[in-house]
């Protein structure tokens, strides 16, 4: 009697109709009822609902009649004060001496508290289960053999598999790289710590590959043991996707830089060759064996001034000037340059259209569209040895030309250039114009030629169309709006004398032969000189004397004390001297910066007769007003 009182969990008794004939302390004290107020109840008055009652009924029923053998029992009980508890039951037979059922023995324990434990606990393995199968990341675990033993629904779904299909495989199995294999169980023997923040490739379902920032940590249990290792991988694809265009940017910027000082360099060996051969054609009597040299020479400098221009806007260190321009010349020029380096054997037919009707744009920017289309052909056609076909005609596009819909109505110049190469698989064709897309080999593609192009056609109003067909060819056709025939250029007129002049002019450039020659032109056009290859030599004489000088010519790249910097010097000293800077690069300053730093003019390197004497002119008539 003193256990069964004292013991801490409930236990009655019931006879075999259900009622309670006798609960201990702790029975009435979990019930909420005071002593002798339970006997006589049935043990289904207690249930929490009629639900739980009925079920009560049934089981006591089925024990009187069955005589089942004892088992654990679950249920929902209600106390006096209307709490609800959930309680677990271990029941036995009570026997008399003849060994007759004559009741039921019961131990009632509330369990309301280690159920609630239990429902948190599984609502946090269920939580903690969601987090790792959605983790950003993919996580997968192995064993001591190296066999797979848990995988979340991230790298499932990263690799393409199901569950059963890499649970127990080799983690190996799905790394590309030949040495993972021994790396991992190098891991496993212990012979190598757990790597974090590598990279690794791994292998899709479909085939296909891709890169990972992969982390080891060691599976150890409770007794210290390691019992594996979990690898949680990252796909990085797009990562590296964006250090590769960063990487290409930077070596494009470095390419730049380096085309800008080779650019330079050029420029001022060009000067003089342009104007001693512009003033030398002069000298010597029209038609003569050496007019027609000169002129030669004077045509070839005139060409690598224009290629030049072309570096520097390749470098981005040059403006672009729009102009009515006819493609054809363009075009011719473009193809003489690609003959060059395009083998004999691969065929090039022209069909250019003498007609076509002028547009405006960058001819260098033209250059550009002509030269990327006919060497992205070259390239195609160089594997298979086919042939290239150059097209140039105007077309007339209306609102209901399905093949243009893009465009707006009106009269194009259309540049084709197709290929009979390998043609461009349906599956990229729709990426060839993305900045950095190539399906070149490495080292032979940027990634920017098409993207050039098409960045250029699109600027200048137009739009590109591509066709092809993998194993028979691809075709590009840039349309480019014709100019209206009120905007077209007057045929040049004939040439008129240069302007010429006699006031006083210092010129200042740290090349002795650019300053040479700017000084004979200038003596030649009447004008009087003094010439200086350092500005602070030139800065020290017009402080002499600053109001004997009509108009300074300095350069701008010059050693110490640069043109802009020598401009804002003179200018402190007299602000109504006119200064005209004479640069290669338009990158550091542009009509707006000079006009605000007080020059009256800007002369782009190098710099011919006809230029330096309308410049001249231009800017002492605009003082004089």
């Amino acid at each position: 009697r003193t256990l069964v009182n004292t013991a801490p969990f409930g236990i009655q008794l019931t006879d075999l109709n259900g009622r309670i004939v006798y609960s201990n302390p702790a029975h009435y004290k979990m019930q909420g009822y005071r002593p002798n107020e339970l006997i006589g109840m049935h043990i289904w008055d207690l249930m929490a609902n009629e639900s739980h009652r009925a079920k009560a009924r049934k089981y006591y029923q089925t024990i009187v009649k069955t005589r089942p053998d004892p088992a654990v029992y679950f249920n929902r009980d209600k106390t006096r004060d209307g709490r609800e508890i959930e309680v677990k039951i271990n029941w036995d037979y009570i026997r008399n001496e003849k060994d007759e059922v004559t009741g039921i023995i019961s131990i009632i324990e509330d369990i309301t508290e280690r159920k609630k434990a239990e429902e948190q606990l599984q609502k946090s393995e269920e939580r903690f289960r969601n987090l790792y199968d959605d983790a950003p990341v993919g996580y997968f675990e192995y064993d001591l053999q190296g066999n797979i033993t848990r995988v979340n629904r991230t790298e499932l779904k990263m690799l393409g598999y199901t569950s059963e299909e890499m649970i127990g495989q080799p983690c190996w199995k799905f790394i590309v790289d030949e040495a993972a294999r021994e790396q991992i169980i190098a891991k496993l023997r212990g012979d190598r710590p757990p790597a974090v923040g590598l990279e690794r490739t791994y292998r899709r379902k479909d085939g296909t590959t891709f890169p990972v920032l992969f982390e080891d940590r060691l599976l150890i249990n409770e007794k210290g043991d390691i019992t594996g290792i979990r690898t949680a991988i990252q796909d990085i694809t797009e990562r590296v996707k964006l250090q590769n265009q960063l990487n290409q940017a930077q070596k494009m910027e470095s390419i730049g830089s380096l085309a800008g000082g080779i650019a330079h360099d050029f420029t001022n060996l060009l000067f003089p060759i342009i104007g001693l051969s512009e003033m030398m054609l002069e000298d010597f009597p029209p038609g003569s064996l050496e007019q027609q040299n000169l002129h030669e020479i004077f045509k070839a400098g005139k060409r690598g001034r224009e290629l030049v221009q072309q570096i520097l806007s390749f470098s981005r260190q040059s403006e672009h000037q729009p102009i009515p321009v006819h493609i054809q010349k363009i075009l011719k020029e473009a193809l003489k340059l690609c003959r060059a380096t395009i083998p004999a054997d691969i065929p090039i037919t022209q069909d250019i259209k003498t007609d076509c009707g002028p547009v405006m744009a960058d001819p260098t920017q033209i250059h550009q569209i002509a030269m990327n289309l006919i060497t992205n052909a070259y390239h195609a056609v160089e594997p298979v040895s086919g042939s290239i076909t150059i097209q140039l005609l105007e077309v007339d596009v209306t609102s209901t030309n399905d093949s243009t819909g893009d465009l707006a109505p009106g009269r194009y110049t259309v540049l084709s250039v197709s290929d009979t190469g390998i043609g461009i698989d349906g599956a990229v064709i729709s990426r060839i114009f993305d900045p950095y897309f190539t399906t070149k080999e490495k080292g032979r593609g940027t990634g920017l030629g098409l993207a050039t192009v098409f960045g250029i056609v699109k600027a200048h109003g137009g739009d590109i169309k591509v066709h092809s067909e993998v194993g028979k060819g691809s075709s590009f056709h840039a349309y480019l709006p014709v100019l209206a025939k009120s905007a077209e250029v007057n045929p040049e007129k004939q040439q008129q004398p240069l302007p010429t002049g006699t006031e006083h002019i210092l010129v200042v450039d740290d090349e002795k032969s650019i300053v040479h020659l700017e000084k004979q032109m200038l003596e030649r056009l009447g004008y009087q000189t003094r010439s200086f290859t350092s500005s602070s030599d030139a800065l020290d004489a017009f402080k002499t004397e600053p109001s004997k000088f009509d108009l300074v010519i300095t350069d701008m790249n010059m050693p110490n004390m640069n043109g802009m910097q020598l401009a804002a010097e003179l200018i402190a000293i007299r602000p109504d001297i006119p200064i005209i800077l004479c640069t290669g690069f338009s990158e550091r300053i542009d009509n707006k910066t000079a006009e605000d730093l007080g020059i009256k003019g800007l002369l782009m390197k190098p710099v011919g007769m006809k230029d330096l004497s309308q410049k001249v002119r231009e800017v002492l008539h605009d003082m004089k007003e």
